[in-house]
């Protein structure tokens, strides 16, 4: 008789108990689930390493402070600038690409929704552009 994987590894890691199919079941299933989110984390992080302190159209000097009109800081909810702040919606990622749909709020308090992309020319650099076309700049990652 074949038995299923997720029976088989039950069978043999809880033995025959009452309810033990149940049990291997379940528990195959939720080594499953934190593999998946395991690996969708580290792809997520590893690939494409776009969180940070950057400078706009400009290569950044020290930590970027100096420069406040052109410092963009990416993290894994939103973008700000200094024109507001844009919260992530979605991601999607392509090869050294990354889409993202975002909301943003802008300091004169208008808000709209849009898509901009983000492709790695390099680890410390990045060119950016609203999908619409409408606007492009190249990012450069600060140290530290």
């Amino acid at each position: 008789m074949e038995c299923p994987m997720s029976n088989t590894v039950g069978t043999r890691s809880i033995g025959k108990t009452p309810g033990g199919k149940r049990i291997a079941r379940a528990a195959t299933f939720a080594v499953g689930i934190a593999l998946a989110m395991v690996f969708n984390c580290a792809l997520a992080e590893g690939d494409f390493p776009i969180e940070g302190i950057f400078t706009q159209n400009e290569a950044c000097r020290g930590d970027g402070s100096k420069q406040e009109f052109a410092l963009v800081k990416v993290t894994a909810q939103d973008v700000s600038y200094s024109g507001g702040v844009c919260s992530i919606d979605s991601k999607q990622q392509d090869g050294n690409s990354l889409a993202m749909r975002v909301t943003c709020k802008f300091t004169s308090g208008a808000v709209m929704s849009s898509g901009v992309t983000f492709t790695k020319k390099d680890n410390n650099t990045f060119d950016m552009a609203q999908q619409e076309g409408t606007y492009r700049a190249v990012l450069h990652r600060c140290p530290g």
